[in-house]
């Protein structure tokens, strides 16, 4: 699986922590994506917050997609 916080190699092993720093290009990446400046902070921590949740979580897949490659 590609690591999405370095570009490609293995995933994250089980139980690795994320810091600030690891999900920084990711971050700024969803946020540019988003178009959300730099100046809005609140924002910006906002989807800091909820990519260092996701990264927690682990990987996932909602269930219409695996349903939907199931279905082929």
């Amino acid at each position: 699986m590609m690591n999405l916080l370095h570009g490609s190699g293995p995933s994250r092993p089980a139980g690795a922590d994320a810091t600030a720093d690891d999900i920084r290009p990711v971050v700024e990446a969803v946020c540019n994506e988003l178009g959300i400046a730099a100046r809005e902070r609140r924002r910006r921590a906002a989807v800091e917050e909820r990519v260092l949740l996701a990264w927690r979580r682990g990987p996932r897949q909602p269930l219409d997609l695996v349903r939907a490659g199931l279905d082929g």
